[in-house]
């Protein structure tokens, strides 16, 4: 193995604060810790025959000195974290054998085993390079992308520029760049589009289900650390892509549309709530200047869809309009989303957990191989008996509870649930997955309610529902009582013409517990930490234990 060098100098530099994108993927890489290669992203490029390494080398030198993302390191600093544009320095480009004549997969594999290692964003550029040769020239050109550099449309764009550039094409010029993008959302227009998608959730949040996952988690779930605790299981069903796109033509939306709705009511139903609430990975790339600007400019959209009554092909001609809403307000700074949840939980006496995602990767929207069928519901039905799913990865760590995306295949419909085993055994995420394909099956020829193709969750005696949330009353008096140095017994009361809200009755000594409802709700609400199956109550009342009252009041 040698190593090439790629120089540049007199390009651009300059420090700035992350984009809204980058500081998105910078927390979440933070959160995983010395796990963050997860985000690493692989790919083998095949180099059209005919070139030399030093060709290829050249072509990586065009993307270095076309893109700032390429030469762009991340630190945290002082007034939070910032990135530093260098103007010059050096790539490095290994050159090693392939070892024979690779297969893609093969080649890819390789890539892989490069991605298994985290970047030192303070000193390393986002993205590895590597040249197999074979038979005296290159084969493959091997990229690995750190998910800080870039997001996956921005992939794209590097793929869509090596192709050009290997076949001798020239590049219009880049005139935006994650430095501009950083400057544009500190002020006027770019500020303004954050704050009102700020608003926006802050509105939604108040009213929508603080979690799909107030329920118990499964029994016998250990604290300490679980290689399998988050497993992946993968739907391969020709079936449901058939019925997907029929549903969206009928409906006259897309086939992501269909996705989603199925992926959003499965969720609902299965945790007894008439509202899906999930996250969508939003591009945020619909000015012509950022398509083809390299960089992280992705963010969270929050999707809310109502589910109660009508049939799943109601549900999917209801969806479009939620998430077009969700994208219009998904680009905004993560530090004062992060406030937002704050406020919410403190004014609504939750945790909030949206941990419940979708995403679908494909580049195209239709199938091209797909089987021929006359769509009738007995030759769907005896395609769906082809269906499999099967096992694809395990975690010990995810920041997610539940994540279904979708992936391309010409003749079939690759539809992957990640979930967290603590709430969703395995079986129960197989059994998601293959009510998704029910739903789309059976709704082509007939009206399928939800519920029909979803079991719901059962929750304990001394669970109650108040507020979109499920909790159990026994968790919560033993969380205000402990918040409270006393007993307390909680109960749901009627009073006057308000809703139902609860009532937390609290005993303390005086001289030795916290007396202040409005210090007594902080604490609750601090100790809720991320559990889902607790809520903090609306009103207290605290007493001495001859019953005399202390104080009263709603702390929210």
């Amino acid at each position: 193995m040698r190593t090439e060098g790629v120089r540049f100098h007199g390009l651009r530099s300059g420090a700035a604060p992350l984009t809204w994108g980058q500081h998105a993927i910078w927390k979440s890489i933070k959160w995983l810790g010395p796990d963050d290669h997860y985000f690493n992203i692989p790919r083998a490029i095949p180099v059209p025959a005919g070139h030399t390494t030093e060709q290829v080398v050249a072509v990586i030198g065009a993307l270095v000195h076309r893109h700032e993302a390429l030469r762009t390191t991340f630190a945290d600093g002082p007034q939070g974290p910032r990135q530093q544009v260098h103007g010059e320095g050096e790539v490095s480009v290994d050159v090693r054998p392939a070892g024979g004549d690779l297969t893609h997969t093969q080649a890819l594999e390789q890539a892989q085993a490069l991605a298994n290692r985290s970047f030192d964003h303070a000193a390393e550029f986002g993205m590895r390079y590597a040249v197999l040769e074979h038979d005296g020239g290159p084969a493959w050109l091997l990229l690995v992308i750190s998910h800080q550099a870039t997001d996956f449309f921005g992939i794209r764009v590097l793929e869509r520029e090596l192709t050009e550039l290997f076949a001798g094409g020239r590049l219009d010029p880049v005139d935006w760049f994650p430095l501009d993008q950083a400057r544009f959302q500190q002020e006027g227009e770019g500020a303004a589009r954050g704050r009102a998608s700020l608003d926006h959730w802050r509105r939604t949040l108040t009213r929508v289900p603080r979690s799909h996952f107030d329920f118990p988690r499964r029994p016998g779930v250990e604290e300490q650390e679980d290689p399998e605790r988050f497993v992946r299981l993968r739907l391969d069903s020709p079936a449901a892509a058939v019925a997907a796109e029929a549903l969206a033509t009928r409906c006259e939306v897309s086939t992501s549309t269909v996705l989603l709705t199925a992926a959003a009511a499965v969720i609902a139903a299965h945790s007894g709530h008439d509202t899906a609430v999930l996250q969508l990975i939003a591009g945020n790339r619909n000015e012509p200047r950022l398509r083809d600007m390299l960089g992280a400019q992705t963010e969270n959209a929050l999707f809310v869809l109502g589910l109660s009554g009508g049939t799943f092909e109601e549900a999917v001609r209801r969806c479009f309009l939620p998430s077009m809403s969700a994208y219009r307000y998904g680009e905004y700074h993560p530090p004062s989303m992060d406030q937002v949840h704050t406020e919410v939980q403190h004014g609504r006496g939750v945790a909030l957990d949206l941990s419940s995602f979708f995403n679908d990767v494909r580049m195209k929207d239709r199938w091209e191989a797909l089987p021929e069928t006359d769509g009738s519901p007995e030759q769907l039905r005896e395609l769906a008996r082809r269906s499999t799913v099967e096992f694809i990865g395990a975690w010990p760590r995810q920041d997610a509870k539940y994540f279904v995306h979708a992936t391309y295949a010409p003749d079939t419909l690759h539809l992957y649930l990640m979930a967290d085993t603590a709430f969703l055994p395995r079986p129960v995420i197989e059994r998601l997955l293959l009510a998704m394909e029910h739903l789309l099956v059976e709704s082509v020829h007939g009206a399928v309610d939800v519920r029909e193709a979803v079991e719901a969750v059962a929750r304990p005696d001394g669970w109650a529902f108040l507020d979109a949330c499920w909790f159990d009353r026994t968790a919560v008096a033993e969380l205000v009582a402990r918040a409270a140095g006393g007993k307390a017994t909680v109960t749901v009361a009627e009073e006057g013409q308000d809703a139902p809200r609860l009532l937390a009755e609290v005993e303390v000594e005086p001289e030795a517990a916290t007396v202040d409802p409005d210090a007594l709700h902080r604490a609750v609400v601090a100790a809720l930490a991320d559990r889902t199956d607790v809520i903090a109550p609306h009103h207290y009342r605290i007493r001495t234990p001859d019953g005399d009252l202390l104080a009263e009041g709603t702390g929210r």
